[in-house]
């Protein structure tokens, strides 16, 4: 619920009854984007330099917040045809999780050739080379995947993170593979806490997929963002969010869910027999 007490999944219910009462009939059955879904686009990356933070909501959701941050760098380098997409991983993280898949960064719509991966051995190396390809021109986004140490990422060292991607108008992404109860002071615009949306019944308590690759869906939340810039966000309500790689945006994922079974219905009567 945000702080105006009315929550967005109710104001887009109430867009799409406006909709259907104006127009006399029934819904389309494809998605409807929710009526603030160009605010949420522009908080993920559509056509800004900067730099965001990509947080897992639990230890097992690291693979999901690292494909969520490719999903944005994608959104990003949209916006610019003609940029590059870097992607830094640190050996740890590449035994842990694997290396991004070519084939379905391909099917996404990237072009291999503007792709570059980088491989570090630890945190400091990541931090350094993130802002050297940040200040290239060149570059439409740069990832990160790194265990984030405070005593490295710090208020300073994510400062000249954010000149850098002002400087070469790129948008740059720290995903983080460390604790989710990290809390660390820095200057990004953005700090996003993912979690991998399970497939099936709202609620239902399903292990994620390990694979990065896997999800386009995914259950955010925005931690943090700065002030002024994107109106009102509430810190506190998850939402969730689907990635379409045809088009390269984001937009609200509740419209696709199916309604659950009620679960305070009586089964089904018996069919009554017919008299002979």
């Amino acid at each position: 619920m945000s702080r105006s007490g009315v929550s967005e999944r109710i104001r887009f219910l109430r867009a799409r009854v406006a909709a259907i009462e104006a127009g006399g009939q029934a819904p389309p059955r494809a998605p409807v984007p929710a009526p603030d879904a160009d605010r949420f686009d522009a908080l993920l990356g559509a056509g800004r330099a900067g730099l965001s933070e990509i947080f897992p909501a639990r230890a097992p959701d690291a693979p999901a917040a690292a494909a969520f941050a490719v999903a944005m760098a994608l959104r990003a380098r949209a916006a610019r045809r003609d940029g590059a997409l870097v992607f830094i991983i640190e050996d740890l993280g590449a035994q842990e999780f694997g290396l991004p898949y070519g084939r379905g960064l391909a099917q996404a719509g990237l072009d291999l050739s503007r792709f570059a991966l980088i491989r570090t051995r630890r945190p400091r190396e990541t931090l350094w080379a993130m802002e050297e390809a940040l200040k290239s021109p060149a570059c439409a986004a740069v990832v990160a995947e790194t265990f984030l140490d405070a005593r490295l990422y710090d208020l300073s060292a994510s400062r000249r993170l954010l000149l850098a991607a002002r400087r070469g108008g790129a948008l740059g992404l720290v995903a983080s593979l460390a604790s989710p109860q990290a809390r660390l002071s820095s200057a990004a615009e953005l700090r996003v806490e993912v979690a991998a949306a399970a497939p099936g019944v709202a609620g239902a308590r399903r292990s994620p997929p390990l694979s990065p690759a896997a999800p386009f869906r995914w259950r955010l939340r925005f931690a943090k963002a700065r002030a002024g810039r994107w109106g009102e966000i509430d810190p506190a309500e998850w939402r969730e969010i689907a990635f379409d790689p045809q088009q390269a945006v984001f937009r609200h994922a509740f419209p696709e869910r199916f309604p659950s079974q009620a679960c305070d219905r009586p089964a089904a009567a018996p069919p009554s027999r017919r008299r002979a």
